[in-house]
C-alpha cells in the first residue's frame, strides 16, 4: 500500500468532525441535550444572537438557529465550514458561517452568548489562549455569558486504542496522554487505512499543529478569565440539563463566564 501524509482541513477535519462524529449512537440526541443546557445557562430568548466558536459541522449552530437564535458560527478549517453550510441549507435554517481564527475574534458587543463547546479550548500556548478568551469578552454585550464546555482535568475519559470501519476503511485512533508536569493532554497521531483508494494516510505536521490540549484547573480558568475582565464565574460539572455543582469527579468542567 502507498502511505501519504495528509494535512487536516484536507483530509482529517472531514474524517473526524464529518464522518467519524456522526457515525457515534446517539450523537444527534446528545447534541440536542448540550444546546438545551446553553440556552438555559445562557439565558438565550428567540431572536438573541450567539456566536458559536470553532464551530466544526455545524452540528449545534443548526440546533441554536432551528431554536430562533440568531447564529454566527467560525472555524478554521474550510472543510468544515462548507459542511456546516451546507448543513444549514438542509435544515433551512440562516446562519452566518465563515473561516477564522479564534484568536483573532474581532466583534465588539455583538453577542449575549458565546460557546466554545467539545473542549475546544486550550489548543495554544497560555498567552494565545488568553487571546482567545478577550475576544470572547469584547464580543458580547453587557451582561453576555461566555460558556467553555470541558473535559475535567481530574477525571478525565479512559482514553483506548481503537479501530473503527468507516467510509470504506479503518481509523485507528491512538489514546492521548496527560503530561502532568506540563498540564498538557497530548494527542498521538491517527492512521487511517484507506482500503478503496488502497493506501496508508498519516497526519502530517499541519494536521498535528493542534493535537495538544492544555488542561486548565478550574482555580487556573477562573483566575484567566477574571484577568480578561468577566465579573462573574460559574462552575458546572455536566453539559446538560439539570445542572449541577462541579465536583473533582463530575463528568465534564463547564465554565460559564458573565460580562
Amino acid at each position: 500500500m502507498e502511505t501519504v501524509e495528509l494535512g487536516w482541513d484536507k483530509f482529517w477535519a472531514e474524517l473526524f468532525r464529518v464522518k467519524h462524529r456522526r457515525s457515534i449512537p446517539g450523537i444527534e440526541h446528545y447534541d440536542e441535550m448540550v444546546v438545551d443546557f446553553c440556552l438555559e445557562t445562557l439565558n438565550l430568548k428567540e431572536g438573541d444572537a450567539i456566536l458559536d466558536i470553532a464551530c466544526g459541522a455545524g452540528d449545534h449552530s443548526v440546533l441554536f438557529a432551528k431554536n430562533g437564535l440568531e447564529v454566527t458560527g467560525f472555524d478554521l478549517s474550510q472543510t468544515l465550514i462548507d459542511a456546516a453550510t451546507q448543513h444549514a441549507q438542509e435544515a433551512n435554517v440562516d446562519i452566518n458561517f465563515y473561516r477564522g481564527d479564534m484568536r483573532e475574534i474581532n466583534f465588539v458587543q455583538r453577542f449575549k452568548g458565546a460557546v466554545l463547546l467539545s473542549h475546544s479550548f486550550g489548543f495554544f500556548n497560555h498567552e494565545e489562549n488568553k487571546l482567545v478568551l478577550e475576544g470572547s469578552y469584547n464580543a458580547l454585550i453587557e451582561g453576555g455569558r461566555l460558556l467553555l464546555d470541558l473535559m475535567n482535568p481530574y477525571n478525565l475519559p479512559k482514553f483506548q486504542k481503537s479501530w473503527t470501519e468507516l467510509d470504506g476503511g479503518y481509523l485507528l485512533s491512538e489514546p492521548h496522554f496527560l503530561d502532568a508536569p506540563a498540564g498538557v493532554l497530548r494527542g498521538r497521531p491517527a492512521t487511517y487505512i484507506d482500503a478503496e483508494a488502497s493506501r496508508i494516510v498519516l497526519a502530517n505536521q499541519d494536521a498535528l499543529a493542534n493535537n495538544n490540549i492544555r488542561m486548565y484547573t478550574a482555580l487556573e480558568i477562573c483566575a484567566l478569565i477574571s484577568e480578561v475582565g468577566f465579573e462573574k464565574t460559574e462552575l458546572f460539572g455536566q453539559n446538560k440539563l439539570p445542572r449541577c455543582q462541579y465536583t473533582a469527579g463530575s463528568d465534564r468542567m463547564v465554565v460559564v463566564a458573565t460580562k
